[in-house]
């Protein structure tokens, strides 16, 4: 039996937790009307998270080195840049599409297949799109908080969005599905690979008085920011890395 392809089945995820957010009982905090819940699924992703991603990662880390998980590292965000090129088209940021085209090209090519990353040294700097930050800059609100099963922090402007990125992105177009399991793969392997890196940012956001808030309030800060492209103002820790948020 043929797939589903993983466009369709990302919207069908996106409007299935979309569905959800309007069926959960709002609770007493105007700031976090969702709270009962979202503890609850931040725990149990939190417990998943300790009880297998954090030992792969560690184990990961083990086994590699540094050369070794920047080039990992270059190439998983080099498969993004298409997605990126594509949302800087729909905000009408078409210098920045133009930039994000080249790095992909230069990456691509001199790069090997994005391992290096020779745009960033002659002064191509990296930028990230997602639909969610489209969906903003159109005026649409985030909607309240919502932590999501597996996925982590999100609200129902950025959850529809995950979805309509699996669509967007050129790489999940039809011609594509044959390489699907060789997708998988390298998916897996860069969410290892982020988490890795994430490591020590993860450990010191548990060891705050309450780390559920402090990762709420750093996903809607952030999350605004990357909207307006505005720079980050440290508050109560600096940025963390996007994987940190996915409690």
């Amino acid at each position: 039996m043929k797939s589903t392809p993983a466009s369709l089945t990302g919207v069908a995820s996106a409007l299935a937790a979309l569905t959800l957010s309007g069926c959960i009982t709002a609770g007493a905090n105007p700031e976090d009307p969702y709270e009962d819940f979202n503890r609850q699924m931040f725990a149990f992703n939190d417990g998943l998270d300790r009880a297998v991603l954090e030992p792969v990662a560690k184990g990961y880390r083990a086994v590699t080195n540094e050369p070794v998980r920047e080039g990992v590292g270059n190439f998983t965000s080099n498969l993004n840049e298409p997605l990126t090129f594509v949302n800087h088209i729909l905000q009408f940021q078409i210098p920045d599409a133009g930039a994000t085209l080249g790095r992909f090209v230069v990456n691509t090519t001199v790069g090997i297949a994005g391992i290096f990353d020779p745009a960033s040294a002659i002064g191509m700097q990296r930028t990230k799109e997602d639909f969610g930050q489209t969906l903003g800059k159109w005026g649409v609100g985030g909607g309240p908080y919502l932590v999501l099963p597996f996925l982590g922090s999100s609200n129902p402007r950025d959850a529809f969005g995950m979805g309509a990125d699996l669509a967007l992105n050129p790489l999940n177009y039809p011609q594509f599905e044959s390489d699907a399991e060789i997708r998988t793969g390298i998916a897996a392997l860069g969410g290892i690979n982020a988490r890795e890196g994430a490591i020590e940012a993860i450990d010191e956001v548990r060891n705050q008085i309450d780390p559920y808030t402090t990762v709420r309030r750093l996903y809607d800060r952030t999350r605004a920011q990357d909207i307006a492209n505005a720079p980050v103002q440290p508050n109560e820790t600096e940025k963390l890395p996007e994987s940190e948020l996915d409690f």
